[in-house]
């Protein structure tokens, strides 16, 4: 019981008062490392709050699964250990199956239009909106990465058939089951350990992402890449506890909803760019990374062993009341009109 009062102190919204003005800062949790494309992406969250707000509102970021692991960010949140955090929904596919209908290995799209479909899904479905309120949750924005590609030492992965054995970084629950199925050895470490299992010979391989790998010295000891033929991740959205929400006033809330879009563009041109000039950094110089690419077989393969991944996300949503075909093929409509508005229109930092 104390130490749920201090937890519950701690996290509390901070009012600070001065002559000017009544600063709440808002406790923020981030799971990983202050660097790479997504760091810039949530400090330009906080930016654009501050100065919208005309310095009312403070997010008070913490790095690093400060405050909670990305496992535990979910109930952290909703108990309100901080006001505002990152959840990963490989980590609750069963508490969260909407947050988890994002990382299906649907056909391939790329980061901002698997955001703007993730933005619309959560903004306008009224039953994933009830079930974040029973949740204690207030939806903030989405995230995603670049398209997913198996890093590895030495050889890597050149066929489905080189899976078999190798000590491979269970990837969440959606590609790490995949891999499983197909005989990889799986070792259960977060992205976030990557470096540190692959150094100390713990995993040979890690799915990671060409900004990622760079952003974090993957690059450093990886020999080649395999890109995964597949969408992106786009399960990692931002949530702030629904108590703390509520008591903003309804300036503040607009103020914080209303940057949601310009997050978006931020981050999804930036991870474009960042991607390109990765690849550029791994697959050039003296020594280059070997990029392998799957054939139609591997890729037949790697469809047939992520089958019991659907089965499984369905029957997750199911057991939470949701018409599973009927949220999945919603998501896929979604996903289809803003592959349209792209490809008509173009990015809205080149129109």
């Amino acid at each position: 019981m104390k130490n749920t009062i201090i937890a519950a102190a701690i996290a509390a919204m901070t009012f600070v008062s001065t002559s000017a003005t009544a600063e709440i800062r808002l406790i923020a949790n981030e799971p990983g490392p202050n660097k790479g494309v997504r760091a810039k992406s949530v400090e330009y969250f906080g930016q654009l709050i501050e100065e919208r707000s005309n310095g009312e509102l403070v997010i008070d970021q913490n790095w690093g699964g400060a405050l909670f692991k990305a496992s535990a960010a979910l109930p952290s949140i909703s108990a309100g250990i901080s006001d505002i955090g990152l959840v990963i929904g490989a980590y609750a596919p069963s508490e969260f199956p909407a947050l988890a209908l994002g990382d299906l290995p649907l056909a391939g799209t790329d980061a901002w239009i698997s955001m703007q479909a993730m933005n619309e899904l959560f903004s306008t479905n009224e039953q994933i909106k009830a079930r974040m309120d029973d949740m204690g949750i207030v939806y903030l924005g989405p995230y995603a990465t670049s398209q997913a590609q198996m890093g590895c030492r030495g050889e890597g992965m050149k066929s489905v058939e080189s899976v078999k054995g190798t000590k491979m970084r269970y990837a969440g629950a959606v590609l790490g089951e995949m891999f499983s199925n197909l005989g990889g050895n799986m070792v259960n470490i977060s992205i976030y350990k990557a470096f540190q299992g692959m150094e100390t010979g713990l995993i040979d391989c890690t799915i990671t992402y060409a900004y990622f790998a760079v952003a974090t010295k993957l690059d450093e000891l990886i020999d080649s890449l395999t890109p995964m033929e597949f969408s992106n991740a786009a399960s990692l959205a931002t949530f702030m506890n629904k108590t703390s929400y509520d008591g903003l006033s309804a300036e503040h809330q607009s103020i914080i909803q209303g940057v949601r879009l310009d997050v978006i563009n931020y981050y999804s041109e930036n991870i474009l760019l960042a991607d390109v000039a990765a690849m550029e950094k791994m697959t050039s110089g003296d020594d280059p990374i070997i990029v392998h690419k799957l054939n139609a077989a591997d890729i037949a393969a790697m469809e047939e062993a992520a089958m019991p991944v659907f089965a499984k996300w369905k029957s997750n949503a199911e057991a939470k009341g949701y018409d599973a075909d009927a949220l999945l093929a919603e998501y896929k409509g979604l996903l289809e009109k803003w592959t349209e508005v792209r490809d008509t229109q173009g990015y809205p930092w080149t129109r």
